[in-house]
């Protein structure tokens, strides 16, 4: 199944010191069967939650964007975003699950922390 062009995936990484991220890598499209087999997801699972990036998934994602993973010092995520709401919205989402926009406009201030997930 083709991802939509409004579906962005990303390495996110965060500091253990104080939560905050620190960076971001934009992922090329990489194909979801594969991210599925990397965290044996089921294959009803769009993927578009956080998910944390061990070194036993680091090995893969080096393969698509340079990144020197430091686990001593950063925690590192794969999420997904929409770059289109509206299209998203008109869409039902991707398998049925809606991505997060990549900024919510109505919090400006806010900052970004390390997600709080299990996945």
């Amino acid at each position: 199944m083709k991802e939509p062009n409004w579906l962005v995936r990303v390495v996110e990484r965060f500091s253990n010191e104080t939560d905050e991220l620190t960076g971001e890598f934009i992922l090329p499209e990489v194909g979801l069967s594969k991210l599925q087999r990397v965290w044996n997801a089921a294959p009803t699972n769009p993927m578009v939650e956080s998910f944390s990036i061990e070194a036993k998934q680091a090995q893969f994602f080096r393969s698509f964007v340079e990144i020197d993973f430091d686990f001593e010092h950063y925690s590192y995520f794969m999420s997904a975003y929409t770059t289109d709401w509206s299209a998203t919205k008109e869409a039902g989402g991707y398998m049925g699950l809606f991505p997060p926009p990549r900024g919510l406009p109505a919090f400006p201030d806010s900052r970004r922390v390390m997600p709080k997930t299990t996945s």
